[in-house]
């Protein structure tokens, strides 16, 4: 497939194998799609040097609002806590109170890795953007630049905008990095709420390894996103899930014009 004009490479230079590419992961403590993710590369060949978890009121939050969704999905397990799987895997483990603290800083200068890579966070700020020499990898459960902000898969049902999954690097702006990669996702009729997030979810970490692969391959390439007026969504509130649910029930059971 032809690249946009504007694309231009992105290379970690030495870097051409999974096993040469250091990296730090970040994400909130056990988040299921980080964790995900972070299973996703390790499967991969993309071991981190260093896993940072961030314990706090904001991460609980989001573990907990993960799991009521996915503990609906047909056979799902949670997963082990990311501390346990970091010792089965012999990788470095740490917890931080905040992603934005002095502690956070001196683990990113200490492991000196090339990328950061980035499961569920909070936005980081200014000063831990520049701790990775060759940037910051965010995985975004919405497709960009249509769908930015939090909970993109809820303002995606309604707006009637697109579902999918986008790889971009970070900058100080909120979900508006260059693109590495992005992709729509299909929605199948009649899914509901808990199955949309477990398929996102699937496809963030896909996607994360594919743009990985392409990034030791050196075909890996940084499109900019436009700087349009486009709305950044905020977190959603409870009645905002709630119409999203309904909404995706409406559409299951809508008539199909011509039957």
């Amino acid at each position: 497939m032809s690249q946009p004009p504007d694309a231009v490479p992105f290379r970690v230079p030495g870097r051409t194998s999974p096993a040469e590419l250091r990296y730090v992961y970040l994400n909130l403590r056990d988040h299921p799609r980080g964790q995900l993710q972070l299973a996703a590369l390790v499967a991969a060949g993309f071991v981190p040097c260093l896993v940072v978890d961030e314990d706090s009121p904001l991460a609980e939050a989001g573990r907990s609002g993960q799991l009521a969704e996915l503990s609906q999905v047909a056979g799902y397990a949670e997963p082990e806590p990311t501390s346990e799987f970091c010792r089965r895997h012999g990788i470095a483990h740490r917890t931080v109170a905040d992603h934005n603290d002095e502690t956070t800083v001196e683990l990113l200068r200490t492991a000196r890795a090339d990328l950061v890579a980035l499961g569920d966070t909070r936005i980081l700020k200014p000063h831990i953007l520049t701790l990775a020499p060759h940037g910051i990898v965010n995985v975004h459960p919405g497709y960009l630049p249509e769908v930015r902000g939090n909970h993109p898969y809820l303002w995606a049902i309604i707006h009637d905008l697109p579902q999918g999954v986008s790889v971009h690097l970070i900058d100080a702006e909120v979900d508006r990095g260059p693109l590495l990669r992005t992709r729509r996702v299909p929605i199948p009729d009649g899914i509901g709420l808990p199955d949309l997030v477990h398929l996102l979810n699937e496809e963030c970490a896909t996607l994360l390894v594919e743009t990985m692969r392409q990034i030791v391959d050196g075909t890996a390439t940084l499109i900019p996103q436009p700087g349009d007026a486009r709305l950044t969504f905020r977190q959603a509130r409870p009645e905002i899930r709630e119409l999203a649910r309904t909404m995706l029930r409406e559409r299951a059971t809508a008539p199909v014009a011509g039957r």
